[in-house]
């Protein structure tokens, strides 16, 4: 008969992992250090193999480790999202969701969701983890995030997941007004200038720079990432170039500084999709949030600006 591990036993090693260090997971844990290492001992024993080295500077997972800590992860999450069912189920106030979200969701459809979600469910707690999709993709798929809303993804990168289209809207190449390049109206005008682009290379985001960047190497330009709200502030400060929608300007602090440059090439619209586990149930906290951004996704004003050199 093949013995399972212990419920402590596996919340144990998390917290190791989460701390790096068996002193501070016991400290953490309010356990003593002989405690935790004890339990960590009982389950390598259970499993007959060793998971992780210790040495001077914390813990490392070994391969067999790192294996069962992915699938541990999923354990422990689904068990902790039955845990909030129920408490749904006891009290139809409570429950605690964990979405990812981009900057789009965030500036536009997350507050109105949120408000009207807050209203059935006075004593949930909603958590939000920004990022891009393959930032987020990782966290929905070990249970750690209930569902995320990001730009639209390749089927190659979907497997077990639900893709529902939310967002339908378009791209514009931003600077400050005044800059130099402000005027161009080609984006070969626009091959030598500092740029800074989202983080991800998942989806449209990698046609985005396919078409800025297709009559030269991309390598030898000036090239940032990161999230979009750091790329609003370094259009605004340091003069680089960014792409966004109008909507995710219209809600920066330094919109009235912000230009479109009229380009005559057409960018990929910006698709978004809402995106969930096809295998994993969701707890009806979840359900009901999803529901209050679809909600939301239809009745916001998705409209673009019509001067296409000044922002609205």
């Amino acid at each position: 008969m093949r013995y399972l591990p212990k419920l402590q036993q596996l919340q144990t090693f998390r917290a190791v992992l989460l701390h790096g260090s068996i002193r501070t997971a016991a400290k953490a844990l309010g356990q003593s250090q002989p405690g935790v290492t004890r339990s960590l001992q009982e389950l390598e024993q259970i499993l007959g193999i060793s998971l992780m080295t210790r040495g001077s500077t914390g813990v490392v997972l070994t391969d067999v480790g790192r294996l069962f800590n992915s699938r541990i992860e999923l354990v422990l999450n689904e068990l902790d999202r039955a845990l909030d069912e129920i408490e749904h189920h006891n009290s139809s106030t409570s429950g605690h969701v964990t979405i990812g979200l981009s900057l789009l969701p965030i500036l536009t459809i997350f507050p109105g969701a949120i408000k009207r979600f807050k209203v059935k469910h006075t004593k949930s707690c909603v958590t939000n983890v920004e990022g891009q999709i393959s930032e987020l993709l990782p966290g929905l798929r070990n249970g750690k995030l209930d569902f995320i809303i990001c730009s639209h993804a390749p089927l190659e990168y979907l497997g077990g997941l639900v893709q529902e289209p939310l967002i339908d809207t378009q791209y514009f190449i931003y600077a400050r007004k005044g800059h130099p390049l402000a005027g161009c109206t080609s984006l070969v005008e626009l091959q030598d200038a500092e740029w800074f682009l989202p983080l991800t290379q998942i989806g449209h985001y990698n046609q985005l720079e396919q078409i800025l960047f297709k009559s030269s190497n991309s390598q030898n330009k000036s090239i940032m990432r990161g999230t979009g709200s750091v790329a609003l502030q370094m259009v605004m400060k340091a003069d680089y170039l960014t792409i966004a929608t109008s909507q995710m300007v219209r809600n920066n602090l330094f919109k009235q500084d912000f230009c479109v440059i009229p380009v005559k090439e057409m960018l990929p619209a910006a698709k978004f999709s809402l995106v969930y586990s096809s295998e994993r149930p969701l707890t009806l906290a979840a359900k009901d949030l999803m529901q209050e951004f679809r909600f939301e996704s239809q009745c916001f004003d998705w409209s673009e600006p019509i001067d296409s050199g000044t922002v609205s």
